[in-house]
């Protein structure tokens, strides 16, 4: 039956129990579902193609009534309203109320064939029941009929309240000849919406508060997804101009100036000129000058003085090529070189001298690699070749024979050709430093100074367990880094360091260094402990395990090894013994020995056995002074380190603000006594003494005649074959010097930039404020040199187990006491 009063255009839909389904209804009525009312507008709801929007309000309760209702109701009637607070007769006397102007404010929800509810709007005044309360017979006038609606209620959002917020409900009409429309949940805009267009089956994965208001759907208003990246990344910028603040990112090393570089090439060019004016001279004048005998001032000249002049180049080489490795990695990523292992893979250590390094070429520096080769060349055969460049050569000059000195001329346009090579190495440099940048804004010397180019660096993240592993440059992923000015996405905060463009921060505020992170960084392996093992790794036993003393002691160079110094010591000592044998036995050395080769110079005065006995004794005392220089460069890199592993800590300017490496010979002598690192001293006045070897090795022997043995023999030179014995006894005995102690063990090696941020990367001295952002050496060195603001002492810094900025323990250079923590772990003993 009907009622005339309802309006016509209110119809009600039914839904199913075993597929709840929503109906579209052009009435301006609102629904109620759950707890809350939706109000459609006016304009939206007369119109079948426009999307309707379902706006949540609050609603101020309105006087309760309630009708009854037979279990089934035609799509015309008025729906009526049910409360559970009154009594049912009260409901009865409200039937009157159906012809009010009142809106209707309920919907019917039908139960299989005979059980309908009506969704009452009252939610907070209604109760839930058991589920057992849902089951019964129809609800008659009279009775409660609240459950039945709870129960619809639930159905329809019972996937909701199971996968929680973060899910994206759609309800499909009944098929009709319309297009398919369905009722959304928009979690970015906090309310329902209905479209006509086909919903494509996707999740968000956020869900942001309710809005007041409808908006427009924005991809800016969207919410982001919890794994997507960071919006605060990295984004390069050059720096303001004339602002002391940002100094320009072009510092050079002194070695590798212009003025420098120019100043090693004229040497280079006066040598040249020098052996090319002896070649020239010595074929058209016959000979250069008179051979007076062994011993005087002209054979010093002739046999000594070219060496000499050589090995001044030799070791201007050296600081040219120290300074090569100390800033290439840091110049090729200012160059923004599309090179992902810059940081692992160049070496900051030299090791361009037994044998060429190449992995400049194999890392797209061309220019390096082709100098650093053009060293080694000059470096390796100029003393050996230059030892044998004059001979003793016998002419025929107005009828009388005469002995003169004599430039060798294949020898000489050699030597040409190597100097005049490492020339266009060195202009090559020049021109690498004149139209590219450092990225420096002073020379990376010391571990400090390593401090202020990573500080902010948001690639720190992969090295989480860095510092035990045996091989840092295996364990990290291949980055394409550059090294310059940066500023953060949202905020216009300048600051320097190293850094992945377009790559978000990753690492903790500098102001929250004590905040642990909850969940580990991105990309990184987590740690399996076996207590079985005694907290080592599960899957590697005793290893990489930060207390352990195998990962702690693991690493040090080859040639440093205790097992390698003892096979030294034993090969050197016999050499040096038999050498010593030979020479004096029977006076071996000193009345001269056969050359067991021809001796006459040829018409371009070459003599075969002067060669061989002036070349082959030069070449393996230069062997032998070039060997010794990667054993001085590393006990004076791992220096700092044995500091930091002292028990009670170091001072800075005796550890973190060393700068070994990069001193000039005879001042890292200096300033290592005066420092009492006297093993560093003794090595490193070794490898400049060691020099004399090659150089008195190619000058000593010459092939001369015997009048009383009617032969030509080699003779030497007594007083330089003494000091070279000398030399030699020095040199071996010094390999005892270099027995390596405990503190010079490290986890891992220290020859690349990744070797060493692996030891700093969670240092809470990153994010100490008395470090923060230094614009200048002298700026970092005094801020590490006084006492902070609160303290009384000077900070003591070490190399052992610490507390890192995310709150967990790692090995690595830290403060070793910081007040409100317990002092660095230390356990490498007394020995050095």
């Amino acid at each position: 039956m009907s009622n005339p009063s309802i309006p016509r255009n209110f119809s009600l839909r039914n839904v199913n129990t075993s597929k709840p389904q929503l109906y579209r209804t052009e009435s301006r009525q609102s629904a109620a579902a759950s707890d809350d009312y939706y109000s459609f507008s006016e304009k939206e709801a007369s119109s079948p193609d426009s999307q309707v929007t379902a706006m949540r309000f609050a609603t101020p309760d309105s006087q309760p009534s309630s009708q009854a209702s037979s279990p089934t109701v035609p799509s015309g009637q008025q729906p009526q309203t049910v409360a559970e607070t009154q009594p049912a007769n009260a409901r009865q006397s409200d039937l009157q109320d159906l012809g009010s102007p009142r809106p209707g404010t309920s919907s019917t929800v039908r139960f299989g064939e005979d059980k309908v509810a009506r969704i009452s709007p009252k939610s907070n005044e209604t109760v839930r029941r058991v589920p057992s309360d849902y089951a019964g017979p129809a609800p008659t006038p009279g009775l409660d009929d609240s459950p039945y609606v709870r129960f619809a209620i639930d159905q329809l959002t019972r996937d909701e309240q199971v996968l929680g917020p973060r899910r994206q409900d759609s309800i499909s009409t009944r098929d009709s000849d319309q297009p398919t429309e369905r009722l959304l949940w928009d979690e970015g805009l906090g309310y329902f919406t209905r479209t006509r267009t086909p919903i494509p089956h996707t999740k968000n994965t956020n869900l942001l508060p309710e809005r007041p208001k409808y908006k427009s759907p924005s991809p800016q208003a969207l919410p982001q997804r919890p794994d997507s990246i960071d919006p605060e990344s990295f984004v390069a910028v050059d720096p303001p101009e004339d602002d002391l603040l940002y100094p320009a990112l072009d510092y050079l090393p002194v070695a590798l100036r212009p003025l420098t570089l120019l100043a090693l090439i004229f040497c280079c060019l006066l040598m040249i000129a020098g052996i090319v004016f002896c070649n020239v001279w010595s074929q058209k004048h016959d000979g250069i000058w008179a051979y007076t005998g062994q011993g005087d001032s002209r054979y010093f000249v002739m046999q000594f003085l070219p060496q000499i002049l050589a090995s001044v180049i030799i070791v201007m080489n050296f600081m040219v090529q120290s300074a090569i490795y100390r800033i290439a990695p840091f110049a090729m990523m200012a160059a923004q070189r599309n090179r992902g292992h810059v940081l692992q893979g160049l070496p900051i250590i030299s090791r361009n001298f037994v044998f060429p390094d190449m992995s400049h070429f194999r890392y797209g520096e061309p220019l390096f690699g082709f100098s650093l080769f053009a060293i080694w060349l000059s470096n390796f055969f100029s003393i050996p070749l230059i030892s044998c460049l004059f001979q003793a050569k016998y002419y025929l000059i107005e009828g009388q024979g005469v002995w003169r000195w004599a430039s060798v001329q294949p020898i000489g346009w050699t030597l040409v050709a190597a100097y005049g090579l490492l020339v266009l190495g060195l202009l090559l440099l020049v021109l690498r430093f004149i139209r590219g940048s450092t990225g420096l804004m002073w020379d990376p010397i010391c571990l400090a100074d390593l401090i202020s180019i990573i500080q902010r660096s948001n690639i720190l993240h992969d090295y989480e367990h860095s510092e035990t592993v045996p091989s840092v440059k295996e364990s990290l992923d291949p980055r394409v880094l550059r090294l310059g000015y940066w500023k953060l996405s949202m905020k216009p905060e300048i600051f320097y360091g190293i850094g992945e463009a377009d790559a978000p921060i990753r690492t903790p505020s500098l102001h929250q260094t004590e905040k642990t992170k909850e969940k580990q960084p991105h990309g990184l392996a987590k740690v399996c402990f076996d207590l079985e093992h005694h907290g080592a790794f599960a899957n590697d036993p005793f290893d990489h395990h930060l207390y352990s003393p195998f990962t702690r002691y693991r690493w040090t160079p080859w040639f440093l090894r205790k097992i390698t110094i003892v096979i030294w010591t034993i090969i050197v000592f016999a050499l040096f013994i038999a050498f010593v044998a030979v020479s004096f036995i029977n006076n071996g050395i000193k009345d001269g020995f056969h050359p067991k080769l021809p001796t006459l110079p040829s018409i371009s005065a070459f003599s075969s056995s002067n060669f061989l006995y002036s070349f082959i004794p030069a070449l393996i005392g230069n062997f032998l002074f070039l060997a010794w220089q990667p054993i001085d460069l590393y006990l004076r890199s791992l220096q700092p380190f044995v500091e930091l592993s002292s028990p009670d800590g170091a001072s800075a300017e005796k550890s973190i603000l060393l700068s070994y490496p990069a001193c000039l010979p005879f001042q890292i002598t200096m300033q290592a006594i005066i420092n009492r690192h006297y093993k560093v001293a003794w090595v490193s006045l070794v490898s400049v003494l060691s020099l004399a070897i090659p150089i008195l090795a190619g000058g000593i022997f010459m092939g001369l005649w015997y009048p009383s043995h009617q032969d030509i023999r080699i003779s030497s030179l007594m007083p330089a074959f003494y000091a070279l014995i000398a030399f030699c006894a020095i040199y071996a005995v010094s390999f005892l010097a270099i027995w390596p102690g405990r503190r010079r063990y490290l986890p891992h090696d220290i020859t690349t930039l990744s070797d060493l941020m692996s030891y700093f990367y969670q240092s809470p001295l990153l994010a100490d404020k008395l470090l923060r952002e230094p614009r200048s050496k002298t700026d970092l060195v005094t801020r590490l040199i006084v006492a902070p603001p609160s303290e009384r002492l000077l900070p003591m810094y070490g190399f052992g187990i610490y507390v890192g900025r995310d709150g967990k323990e790692h090995l690595g250079i830290d403060r070793f006491h910081r007040p409100g923590r317990t002092d660095m772990l230390i356990t490498t003993g007394t020995m050095k």
